[in-house]
């Protein structure tokens, strides 16, 4: 960069700040506030207010877009209003020009809060619902009131509720051998101890199907044994139970995909989370419309109006656009549309379109 587009990017920077502070500020607030009515004995006020501070990631990344179209039309618009940009015009650069001065800072700051998206915010929700739920004594509410179903090569186990991320209650096992049920293993409790799932108060049940003879039709032996401790196979560990009980916007994007591969692997619906993670695939695209929506309203009729007017239209345009972004991309799931077009298509609409509105005013 040189020192224009770096100043151009600093103020950027500097408004898209400022904007992000102001809103982690109001839902901080209204969040702590959710979190103060359910204050007991256990969950205390220290523990709601850093589950506050923990959802702060959470919100930064889910609003940055947002934040960035704010924050650019302010920036972009002080500019404007102190005649700086029309300087810039004068002096040889074009608005393409310095439409790429700022997708410069723009993507910088996206490569900052993608990182943040798949790193830091997983864990930090994660670890949040965690120790809410731990201190509030709730079981992780995963699956439905049937509790979870997993399928593993040639077993299907079900866990009948899910107390923690490291302890499990009501497990059945079902064995199966060329589509019939070979056996079948009952534990009340499972806890996970020393890398290995420990299953508690087991009964194990074995079917072995006898051909028939000359004598005899086809039977089947039954024989079933009671074991206090015993070491079985499960699938998922503790980290993969806690992402679970995540909403699948929170996830990352490696996580949404291995949890796209174990839904279809066990037969199971993904196209929500298959849409999530199209969604965050796009994230480019819709900061790049985000940028380039910004410079038909600075360069066209808006040289001279408020900030106030500003902030305004830039909320009326993030908050439309999530609208419109979220409803389609619903629609999609719910009538079995292309799910990659209801990710995507609202932010290259809105792309060509910002982008024929700007080339009439360049």
């Amino acid at each position: 960069m040189n020192r224009i587009e770096r100043y151009l990017g600093g103020v950027v920077v500097s408004y898209s700040l400022l904007v992000m502070l102001v809103l982690m500020v109001i839902f901080s607030f209204f969040e702590f506030m959710n979190q103060v009515a359910k204050l007991n004995e256990t969950y205390t006020i220290g523990l709601g207010a850093l589950y506050t501070l923990l959802k702060i990631p959470v919100y930064s990344f889910e609003l940055f877009p947002i934040v960035l179209l704010i924050g650019t039309l302010m920036g972009l618009g002080s500019l404007a209003n102190q005649s700086e940009l029309t300087i810039l015009r004068v002096t040889g650069w074009s608005i393409k020009r310095i439409l790429w001065a700022v997708l410069k800072t723009a993507f910088l700051m996206w490569i900052v809060m993608a990182l943040i998206g798949e790193f830091v915010a997983p864990q930090s929700e994660a670890y949040a619902k965690k120790m809410r739920a731990e201190a509030l004594n709730q079981s992780f509410s995963i699956g439905s009131s049937s509790g979870l179903w997993v399928k593993d090569e040639s077993r299907y186990i079900h866990v009948g509720r899910i107390i923690s991320s490291q302890e499990l209650r009501n497990i059945q096992i079902y064995d199966l051998e060329n589509g019939h049920v070979k056996g079948l293993v009952q534990a009340n409790q499972a806890t996970y101890e020393n890398n290995q799932w420990l299953f508690k108060k087991v009964k194990q049940i074995d079917l072995d199907l006898i051909p028939a003879d000359n004598l005899l039709p086809e039977r089947i032996r039954y024989s079933r044994h009671d074991l206090k401790r015993v070491t079985e196979h499960f699938p998922l560990k503790p980290q993969d139970l806690t992402k679970l009980d995540i909403e699948s916007r929170y996830l990352s994007a490696w996580d949404l995909y291995h949890y796209v591969q174990f839904l279809e692997d066990n037969g199971l619906d993904a196209s929500s989370y298959v849409l999530s993670l199209w969604r965050k695939i796009a994230t480019p695209l819709v900061v790049l419309a985000m940028i380039v929506v910004v410079f038909p309203l600075i360069f066209g009729s808006m040289r001279q109006v408020s900030v106030g007017q500003r902030i305004f239209l830039g909320v009326l345009i993030g908050m439309g656009f999530n609208l419109i972004n979220q409803l389609i991309g619903n629609i999609s799931v719910v009538y079995q549309l292309p799910i990659v077009l209801g990710a995507i298509g609202p932010s290259i609409i809105l792309l060509l379109l910002s982008w024929f509105w700007l080339r009439k005013i360049d």
